[in-house]
């Protein structure tokens, strides 16, 4: 009956047909559930491997991140930290510095003014040393000018002052004596300065005696004999 399909019967040759094609097809679509079951279990279980790694990974890159971001930020205090260190210390130098420059400044100062207060005191001294030294010296100079002429006048009037006392002391004796010795004294001119040269004069010296006289002793018409010099020296007067 399988091999004669007319002969069969259209009833019944057409449900074995399909229960064939039913057998196959379950197989087949068994095979293929099986296969789509093992996809997707792989598929399944690759997901939830991948799923897992990267929730392993995640963990372990966000704290890479975080610690490296610690990291850089605990850099960059260290850094702000120790330029703000060095700021403190460039300022605190610089201030230190200022100070100092100014006390060495105000030093100077000190000592240049009181050095040129003590030159200035030094100075006036020396002036004033000076000007007494140069007072002294014309002083000196007045008297080595004047001295010569006034011992010599006074020498003068001293020798007249003698020669009138004995003189007078001898007015006595002088009468009974027929030839009395004459008085004089002698006027050494080698000392007289140059400048009064012209005052050593014999006429000069008679009238420098005379006047003297004539004052010392109240006699208005006193008079010298003679005024001569001596043969043997020049520079000797002899006032008589």
């Amino acid at each position: 009956m399988g091999d004669d399909p007319v002969g069969s019967g259209g009833g019944y040759h057409r449900p074995q047909q399909k229960r064939v094609r039913t057998t196959k097809v379950l197989e087949m679509e068994q095979q293929n559930g099986d296969m789509e079951w093992q996809e997707e279990g792989e598929t399944s279980w690759g997901a939830l491997g991948q799923n897992r790694a990267r929730k392993q990974a995640a963990p372990k890159s966000a704290g890479g991140m975080v610690e490296a971001g610690a990291v850089q930020s605990l850099k960059q205090l260290l850094e702000q930290d120790l330029k703000k260190k060095i700021e403190a210390m460039k300022a605190e130098f610089q201030l230190e510095f200022t100070k100092l420059s100014d006390r060495i400044a105000e030093e100077v100062a000190r000592a240049t003014a009181q050095m040129a207060q003590e030159l200035s005191q030094v100075r006036d001294q020396l002036t004033q040393v000076c000007g007494e030294l140069e007072q002294t010296r014309l002083q000196l100079d007045m008297l080595n000018k004047t001295e010569t002429p006034r011992s010599s006048v006074q020498l003068y009037a001293d020798a007249a002052r003698m020669t009138s006392t004995s003189m007078s002391s001898q007015s006595s004796s002088a009468a009974r004596s027929a030839t009395p010795e004459p008085v004089f004294c002698t006027v050494d001119t080698s000392r007289v300065p140059e400048d009064h040269l012209g005052e050593a004069t014999p006429t000069m010296i008679r009238k420098t005696v005379e006047q003297e006289m004539r004052q010392s002793s109240d006699q208005p018409h006193w008079r010298c004999v003679a005024v001569t010099r001596d043969g043997r020296n020049a520079n000797r007067l002899r006032t008589t």
